[in-house]
């Protein structure tokens, strides 16, 4: 669906706060992963796994949902997107995805080792920058188990009527830290910034970083989850790889006490801006509730909280 845009120098890292003397490092961690590791070859299987086994199911989704649109049914509530996932951590579920060949498995099993490390090295990173100990935000989201990490790999064909549908409904992302490689030639990601859709391009060497709503509340609101969407294209299939390192499911998420006592310095009893929750508690909620604004799924907890 169509939408009001601007076109901004996007940075490669969408870390708003990242920009202080940490960010050449950071930039080097993305460089030497796009450079020197998998994605190139897991872009060219998963463009080649479309043609070959999602393609016709989509087109008939697509013929129904263009049917339903332009006989007056509202499709606002459908993605024009072709999507799998897989989940890595705690336990793979690789060997139970259908239509997947032996080699796309073991490169993406590589994949998403490398996209793993890289992820809590940007942890660090973030942990460095916010002045917390070494290690708090991988220990912060780790429970029981470790934290939940997977892959979401998605097309989004061409569309005839972009006025019907969009590609992927405006939402943040529920969890911790999302590396996204998208497109380098299709472009249709837009982040909101300050009441205005913002484009994504395309770009290659390039990964987007996005920060997930458990990361907001852990940094009680230094960092905030950004609201985004993909809008549907009448030309050009545009594939996205998107990997999130979330925490585990019984991992208790609250903002982190000092930046909780660096917010309320000047008062004489700080207080959270955030509730205190299990990440599975949260996640129930927001299947129910993703494609809202984020801010009433925070005082459900607040509230859920105060009733327990």
């Amino acid at each position: 669906m169509a939408a009001t845009s601007s076109t901004l120098s996007f940075p490669v890292i969408n870390m708003e706060k990242l920009q202080t003397e940490e960010k050449p490092a950071a930039m080097e961690v993305i460089r030497d992963a796009c450079e020197n590791w998998g994605f190139f070859e897991v872009e060219r299987l998963t463009k080649a796994h479309y043609t070959s086994c999602r393609e016709p199911k989509f087109q008939e989704f697509a013929a129904r949902t263009l049917e339903a649109g332009e006989k007056g049914a509202d499709v606002k509530d459908v993605d024009w997107e072709s999507t799998f996932f897989v989940r890595h951590l705690p336990a793979s579920n690789i060997a139970d995805l259908p239509d997947l060949d032996d080699h796309y498995r073991q490169v993406m099993k590589q994949f998403a080792s490398e996209v793993q490390k890289l992820s809590e090295k940007l942890l660090e990173l973030l942990c460095e920058n916010l002045g917390l100990e070494p290690g708090y935000l991988k220990q912060a989201f780790a429970g029981s188990n470790g934290p939940t990490f997977g892959t979401k790999v998605s097309a989004y064909p061409p569309c005839p009527r972009p006025d019907l549908v969009n590609g992927l409904r405006a939402h943040t992302d529920a969890g911790g830290i999302i590396l996204l490689f998208q497109d380098d030639q299709v472009s249709g990601l837009q982040l909101l910034k300050d009441g205005e859709w913002v484009d994504v391009p395309p770009v290659r060497h390039a990964i987007v970083v996005n920060i997930g709503d458990q990361l907001e509340v852990i940094t009680n609101g230094r960092y905030k989850s950004v609201m985004h969407q993909v809008l549907t294209r009448p030309d050009g299939n545009r594939m996205s790889i998107a990997s999130f390192y979330n925490p585990g499911a019984d991992a208790v998420i609250f903002p982190a006490p000092a930046l909780v006592a660096a917010a309320d310095a000047d008062e004489e009893r700080a207080e959270a801006a955030y509730p205190r929750f299990v990440f599975e508690d949260y996640m129930n909620l927001y299947v129910r509730h993703k494609f809202e604004a984020k801010e009433p799924r925070f005082e459900a907890m607040k509230s859920a909280i105060a009733t327990a």
